[in-house]
Formats: C-alpha cells, structure tokens, sequence
C-alpha cells in the first residue's frame, strides 16, 4: 500500500519532482555516514530510500517519453 501511495505522490507533482530527488539522494547520504560511524540503528532506511529514488527515477522517464 505505501508504494502505490509513493508512487502515485510522485506522479501527481511532477512539477516537485527534481527537489523531492535532491532531497533524497540527501536523506541517502546522511544515512550512509551515520551508518559508517556506527550510529543508525534502522539500517532498512537505506534500502527504503534507494528504492524511493529508483522509483522517483522510473516517474521521471515516463513523463519524459
């Protein structure tokens, strides 16, 4: 269920979707140093995050095409 509303926030503000890309790459990197220095305990917010970005990708193609 989360996806279909990720994905259908994605598709619906394609005018947001560049800053939304900034903001995860961002969120992705944050994410990585707290985890090289040991402090994030939630480590499947990286996968979760990654996948937002490929799918925010994927939105961005098709509305190109």
């Amino acid at each position: 269920m989360a996806k279909k509303g990720l994905l259908s926030r994605f598709r619906s503000d394609s005018s947001d979707n560049l800053s939304e890309e900034e903001n995860l790459r961002k969120e992705l990197m944050e994410l990585k140093m707290q985890l090289a220095s040991g402090q994030l305990t939630q480590t499947h917010k990286i996968k979760e995050t990654r996948r937002a970005i490929a799918q925010l990708k994927s939105v961005l193609r098709e509305e190109k095409s």
